[in-house]
């Protein structure tokens, strides 16, 4: 149930349906954003955060984990003009519902070239 409940999470994101995530997740919910040191406490706080988010964004999962009462997803972000952008999220459960998310944004890029230059990496 974990793992379909975070597939639907990304759903309603990808569909911009942010006011059914009160399907899924607890009022008193925290959304934790490290990388901006932000809590948003409540889930109507981070539907409200999401809806005034700017410009349209998409959601695709790529990978999703569930171990116990918790998952981690791997999810590509994207706009529609091209910005593209990596989430990797952990939830955790209260029953059937989402208590709490700590999710770590990162933006996608080109890699150095210093590193590609000296043979380090390939480009996948």
């Amino acid at each position: 149930m974990i793992k379909q409940r975070v597939k639907k999470f990304w759903e309603y994101i990808n569909n911009a349906d942010f006011d059914q995530l009160t399907e899924i997740m607890l009022a008193d919910s925290n959304v934790i954003l490290p990388n901006t040191k932000e809590i948003f406490k409540g889930c109507d706080n981070y539907i409200r955060f999401n809806k005034d988010y700017p410009g349209r964004w998409y959601a695709r999962v790529e990978k999703l984990v569930v171990a116990g009462d918790d998952a981690i997803s791997a999810v590509e972000i994207t706009n529609d003009q091209g910005t593209s952008l990596y989430v990797t999220s952990f939830f955790k459960f209260e029953g059937q519902m989402i208590k709490e998310i700590t999710e770590y944004w990162g933006e996608n890029g080109e890699a150095p070239s210093w590193r590609k230059d000296k043979g380090y990496s390939e480009i996948i």
